[in-house]
This record gives structure tokens, C-alpha cells and sequence, in this order.
């Protein structure tokens, strides 16, 4: 290796070692950064504040992402995301049986709409954590149910999710074509890791553990859902899966694809203040708000993983990586889950490791005979995995407080299923089983 290339390699160590330091993982990264810009040829530093730059102004990330997150402060405010938790977690109520399987499938749901895992928890806790209780789920198993649906995958079925644009910019194919593509492994890996929940939850109270009498004042019956408040958080991603389907003879076919997704949003936004017209002077509020957190807690980390990642492409690591691959591309899917996974485990952010890997290796996944969506999904469901399973996760804290569990209680009952949906997954994609 080169020179640069060891000072890469030096400098990789030092992230990992102050990341699990629990120092903020924008400012490691960014840190991480100076060094590789310094070292190559030419201006480095100049070309790193570009890089900064560019990615701060970025509408391919901050035009999807900030809009889908203001429309979740617009469900918030118009109450049409607990009108669809209602309606989701309605039919467990007359089938206790499906009580896990389901509370994890809803919270799965609806973080397709809620692109923010602690967010999710936050509106479907409340209920969940109740009905399973009701149910008779001792406090810590209810709080690793909402755990699993709430961080577990279901983000990545919004094109407007932070993965899936990264993705969609890396492949240059459009967001619903990505989301579509990575769904088939999204589907094993998550369903894998549900079925060994269920399967450990029913094994437990089979030997008396982790069931409890009923809680006093749990279980009462909810009032009447708003079936049209409902349905309005899936309607920008009903919308945006029609256009795909249409074609060119769909109404949003002239919109590029940032712009679609925002106008897509802002329908929703729309139909949202006509299910709750009183609370439309706060709409336009909340929708930037919104758009303002995601900014500062979402998009801030993609602009210091892409600088990062630029720094390491610029040292020709990347390239040393890629040929050591190439004669052993069985381990490319491998290490595209695993290092995200671990970097999610000790950072506590999905984030950060899903895009960092992803511009690692989706730009080398054709040199190495490989999709680079499979790649791409590997790398997200990797971090979301360890992210999950990390006592330094947003929504990890935010279950355990809805569930008056310590954090480890809940992650202790994840670790086993999640891992094996990790092993599920890149078995299949090593095997090219489909």
C-alpha cells in the first residue's frame, strides 16, 4: 500500500477508537477528514470545504429527507399518525396470539411513514406498549417488540429515506426503482429476525418468563378510528409508487426527482389540513420544523460521512480494498453488512455507517460483479441492525422510557434475533440465491 493509504488506515483506527469514545460522530468524522484531504495532492483543504459545501447544499439529500420529515411534524400536529397506529394495532386486540409478530409488523409500518425510529416509538409506544401488556408481555418484551418494528428496516420502503437516496444518487436509478429493488432482502433479513422473536418470546413464556398478570387499567378499548386520517400518512408513498408505475403518463412525470418527492409530501400536507382544518396555521410551522431537524440531526451526518468517505476514496485505500476483493468477491457482502453493523453498534446512529459504506463500495460493486443496490442494501440494513442493538441509540432510550425498562433489558432480548437476520441476509447474498 501507499503511504496515503497507511495514513488511511491509521486514521479509519482513530475514528473507530474515539467514535466508541462516544464522541459525536459528525465531529469525528469531519476531524477524521483533514488528515486524508491534507495528505493527497493539491489544495486539500480547499477541496475538503468544497466537498462540505456542496454536500450542505446538496438538494438530492436535503430537498427528500427534509420534506418527508416535516410531513411527519404535520401528522404529528393534525394527529393523523396515531389515527393509523389505531388502525393498525385495532385487529390485535381480538387476536392476543399475534400480539409480538403484529406489534413488530405495525411499528415496521409505520416507520415507513415516520422517517425517524425514536419518532415512530414515540407515536406508536404509547398504544403498543398497553395492548401487549394487556396481552400479558412483561414490560422489558413490550418494550423490545416496539423496539424491533420501530428501527429494524421499514424506513427503507420510503424513497424519501436517507439510505435510499444516498443509493439512488450513487446507482443513478430513481428512488422508487431502488426501493422496490431492495425490498426482497429487506423482507428475508426482517422476517428472519421476527421469527426468532416470536420464537424466543413464546419460548420464554412456555417456561413462565417474560409474562405478567394484566396490568391494572391496560387494555381499554379505544375510541372509534378516523379512517381518513388514517390513511393519509401512506399517501405521498402510494402517490410517488404510482408515478413509478405510470410512467410518463403520470401527472408528476415533469418533476425531477427531489422535486417529486417533495411535491409528493406536500400533498400529504394538504390532505393532512383537510382532516384537520383548525390546524392549519401551525402547518406551515411544523413542516419546517421539521424539515429543520432534519437538517440539523440527519442531513449534518451525511454531509460529515460523505466528506469522510471523500477523504478515504481520495487516499486510494478504497482501490487497495477493491482488488483484495476481487479475488474473494464472496466477502464483499460480508464486510458491506458487517462494518456498517459495527459502527452502528458502538455509534448508536444508522446513519452515518449506512452512507459512509455505501460510498465506500457501491461505486466498486460492478468491478467486483456485484449489484450495487444488493450492496447498498446490505450496508443500510447492517446499520439499522446495530443501531437496534446499540445502548447508544436515540430510540433505544426512547423504548426503554415508554417501557420504564434500563436500555439493556430491551437489548439483551434483540441481540439473538437480529443477529441472525444479519447472518440470514448475507448468506443469501453470497449464495445469490435470488
Amino acid at each position: 500500500m501507499t503511504t496515503l493509504a497507511w495514513i488511511a488506515v491509521v486514521d479509519l483506527a482513530a475514528v473507530v477508537f474515539l467514535t466508541v469514545r462516544r464522541v459525536d460522530v459528525r465531529l469525528v468524522l469531519l476531524l477524521g477528514a483533514l488528515p486524508l484531504f491534507a495528505a493527497a495532492a493539491g489544495p486539500g483543504m480547499v477541496e475538503m470545504t468544497a466537498k462540505v459545501a456542496a454536500e450542505m447544499a446538496n438538494p438530492a439529500t436535503i430537498v427528500p429527507i427534509g420534506s418527508a420529515m416535516g410531513f411527519a411534524y404535520v401528522l404529528r400536529v393534525t394527529g393523523c399518525d396515531r389515527e393509523m397506529v389505531r388502525l393498525l394495532l385495532r385487529p390485535l386486540r381480538r387476536a392476543p396470539a399475534f400480539l409480538v409478530p403484529g406489534g413488530i409488523a405495525a411499528g415496521y409500518l409505520v416507520n415507513t411513514t415516520i422517517v425517524s425510529q425514536a419518532g415512530t416509538a414515540a407515536v406508536l409506544g404509547p398504544i403498543l406498549i398497553p395492548l401487549l401488556r394487556a396481552g400479558g408481555l412483561d414490560a422489558a418484551t413490550a418494550g423490545a417488540v416496539l423496539l424491533m418494528g420501530a428501527s429494524m428496516g421499514g424506513e427503507l420502503f420510503n424513497p424519501g429515506a436517507v439510505e435510499m437516496r444516498k443509493l439512488s444518487e450513487l446507482t443513478g436509478i430513481a428512488g422508487h426503482d431502488v426501493v422496490s429493488r431492495q425490498a426482497p432482502l429487506n423482507f428475508i433479513a426482517c422476517g428472519a429476525a421476527l421469527l426468532t422473536f416470536w420464537i424466543l418470546a413464546a419460548r420464554r413464556a412456555g417456561a413462565g418468563e417474560g409474562v405478567e398478570p394484566e396490568p391494572a387499567g391496560y387494555g381499554l378499548e379505544e375510541p372509534r378510528v378516523n379512517v381518513f386520517k388514517a390513511m393519509i400518512p401512506v399517501a405521498p408513498l402510494a402517490i410517488l409508487f404510482v408515478d413509478g408505475a405510470m410512467g410518463d403518463a403520470s401527472p408528476l412525470a415533469e418533476f425531477a426527482g427531489p422535486s417529486k418527492i417533495l411535491s409528493a409530501m406536500l400533498v400529504g400536507v394538504s390532505l393532512a389540513w383537510a382532516a384537520a382544518p383548525r390546524s392549519g396555521s401551525r402547518l406551515a410551522h411544523e413542516f419546517f420544523e421539521g424539515a429543520g431537524y432534519a437538517y440539523t440531526h440527519v442531513i449534518s451526518l451525511i454531509v460529515a460521512a460523505s466528506t469522510f468517505a471523500e477523504g478515504v476514496r481520495r487516499s486510494g485505500l478504497i482501490q487497495v480494498l477493491v482488488r483484495l476483493l476481487a479475488d474473494r468477491p464472496g466477502l464483499a457482502p460480508a464486510a458491506s453488512a458487517l462494518l456498517p453493523w459495527g459502527l452502528g453498534v458502538v455509534s448508536g446512529s444508522g446513519i452515518a455507517p449506512a452512507v459512509a459504506i455505501m460510498e465506500f463500495f457501491v461505486p466498486a460493486a460492478e468491478q467486483l460483479g456485484l449489484d450495487p443496490v444488493r450492496i447498498g442494501t446490505l450496508a443500510a440494513l447492517g446499520a439499522h441492525f446495530g443501531r437496534t442493538m446499540s445502548p447508544a441509540a436515540a430510540v433505544v432510550a426512547m423504548c426503554a422510557r415508554l417501557a420504564d425498562q434500563p436500555g439493556t433489558s430491551l437489548i439483551r432480548r434483540v441481540v439473538a434475533p437480529l443477529l441472525v437476520g444479519l447472518a440470514v441476509m448475507i448468506a443469501v447474498s453470497v449464495l445469490r440465491i435470488f
